[in-house]
């Protein structure tokens, strides 16, 4: 698939989802157990990274159905935060869900990967959440790149998700760079990577594991299979809840383990990668 190829899915997908539901609750795309995960880890990243978030500038790159929109409103009081998506279907979904979130509040059809891209403003937090690896050209990606460095205030960063995997890796969705040719091509853009921290061993598809598909790469999709039907099922709340709950506490005893023993960029799992100039 192209981006264009991609663009297209989502603009169907996101329209399909706006137009069903009637609250946000049924907009979520991503796991429960890595949001239970992933939200400390990252809030714990801006504390550490000292972002001015109270009162600061961020974009939501990607923002799709707002995930982490509501995230930094629910968690934070940024004086600004705009979301661009490369889909119309997504910008009208988020202008219907957060209609009286105020003046501070904007959202935008905009396409990171288009050359030159100018949205008039720089920010204080860039966060770009699994957009980098579905942009497979070279050349968008390098653009997008350079855009991102361009829309950076002083001082400010840019966290993006990423596998960062010792080799490159393409798949019909994705396309997975080496940590080496994702650090040399955010050189290329000014860039270099500041922070990694690990946050997801189960939750997400295995990119951060080299190998064929028959080895550990097959036991961790096995696992995400196994939690996938979890939640496909009938479960009531309780029941969803002491499984939410186990199955983070099962990533977070990964994470602490290995986290004493290896470093964050060789950890199986996707990583919340520090950008700055």
């Amino acid at each position: 698939m192209t981006q264009e190829d991609i663009r297209r899915h989502y603009e169907t997908s996101w329209k399909q989802a706006g137009d069903a539901a009637r609250d946000t609750s049924p907009l979520s795309y991503s796991s429960p157990v890595e949001d239970a995960v992933m939200y400390p880890i990252y809030e714990k990243l801006i504390e550490d990274l000292r972002l001015p978030l109270n009162g600061g500038r961020v974009l939501d790159v990607g923002c799709g159905s707002g995930r982490w929109v509501r995230f930094f409103l629910e968690r934070f009081k940024p004086a600004r935060l705009m979301g661009v998506d490369f889909t119309k279907a997504s910008i009208d979904l988020l202008a219907k869900f957060h209609a009286g979130a105020g003046e501070a509040v904007s959202f935008r059809v905009a396409d990171l990967a288009a050359p030159e891209l100018d949205l008039g403003e720089q920010f204080d937090l860039i966060n770009v959440a699994n957009v980098l690896f579905h942009i497979p050209e070279a050349d968008r990606f390098g653009h997008a790149l350079r855009n991102l460095r361009a829309h950076l205030s002083p001082g400010g960063r840019i966290v993006t998700t990423e596998y960062m995997p010792r080799v490159t890796m393409r798949t019909e969705w994705m396309m997975v760079r080496s940590r080496y040719e994702f650090e040399k091509a955010a050189a290329l853009a000014g860039l270099r990577i500041l922070d990694i921290r690990a946050c997801s061993f189960f939750s997400n598809d295995p990119m951060g594991i080299d190998g064929p598909d028959d080895k550990t790469r097959l036991n961790f999709n096995q696992v995400r299979a196994g939690m996938n039907s979890i939640f496909g099922s009938n479960l009531d709340e309780k029941s969803k809840k002491f499984f939410v709950n186990f199955l983070a506490d099962v990533e977070r005893a990964c994470l602490s383990f290995c986290g004493e023993r290896v470093a964050q960029v060789e950890m199986p799992a996707q990583k919340l990668v520090v950008l700055g100039a």
